[in-house]
């Protein structure tokens, strides 16, 4: 898991795979789990449960990759296996559907996904300063990622092997889902980055993800405008750059 509570900005950076220099497989446990059970993950902005996953304004999608372990995530290693991102009907992206069950969320990997250990990579992309691409020259400007890591081993009778993507390579700055107006009229939204595997492999997923009801809001005055309502004359007034800080798991 990553302990660097701020987020990686530029896309060609190394630390978008995991947002740690760490990269040791030996340095971490591994977690066992078997494909078709849910199993839960946890997100928060600080050190301890009781903090909000993220800032109201943070809004944008989640996304989930897998990596074999043994590639250390490097090359074209990395598969999409979850995305979601702007419900039209709800009016809401993905974020803010945690922000209702306190960085809660439940997962099933599919079954037809060969067995063996893996890297999972859960990401958030907040988008409320996308509206313009990211520059060196302009650090405040562009999306915000926050990916997190974690080693597993997967129990599987699946066989397939999906094809694999670079990390970082997988988005370019002015992407239609990283270059991204939140301030303004939206009906829809495009995720960014390779297709699910399921679209690379014409398989369907054997398995569905569900987002379980749960408890935590965030504090009063930090909740975003609903769905695609003009913004407040400034987005973020605390300055702040509050983000999830770490992934859990449930305890043995």
């Amino acid at each position: 898991e990553s302990t660097v509570n701020s987020p990686v900005k530029d896309v060609t950076n190394k630390d978008l795979r995991c947002r740690t220099d760490k990269m040791d497989k030996a340095s971490t446990k591994i977690l066992t789990l078997t494909a078709g059970v849910k199993f839960g993950l946890e997100f928060h902005e600080g050190d301890t449960d009781n903090t909000r996953f993220i800032e109201g304004a943070h809004r944008g999608p989640g996304l989930i990759y897998l990596a074999p372990l043994d590639s250390n995530g490097e090359g074209n290693v990395w598969f999409k296996i979850f995305e979601k991102g702007y419900d039209p009907t709800t009016k809401k992206f993905y974020t803010e559907e945690l922000m209702k069950t306190g960085g809660k969320m439940e997962f099933t990997i599919p079954t037809d996904i060969k067995g063996g250990e893996y890297l999972m990579r859960t990401e958030f992309i907040a988008l409320h300063t996308a509206d313009k691409e990211y520059k060196p020259s302009s650090k405040g400007d562009g999306a915000e990622f926050f990916p997190n890591c974690a080693q597993i081993n997967l129990i599987s009778n699946g066989t397939l092997e999906p094809k694999g993507y670079p990390i970082p390579g997988i988005y370019k700055s002015n992407d239609p889902g990283i270059l991204f107006n939140l301030w303004d009229k939206y009906n829809s939204y495009k995720i960014p980055g390779p297709p699910l595997y399921s679209e690379d492999s014409g398989t369907t997923p054997p398995s569905k993800v569900v987002v379980p009801p749960g408890k935590g809001n965030p504090p009063p005055g930090d909740e975003p405008p609903a769905g695609n309502e003009p913004p407040p004359n400034n987005p973020n007034p605390s300055g702040k750059k509050p983000c999830h800080r770490k992934k859990r798991v449930p305890k043995k």
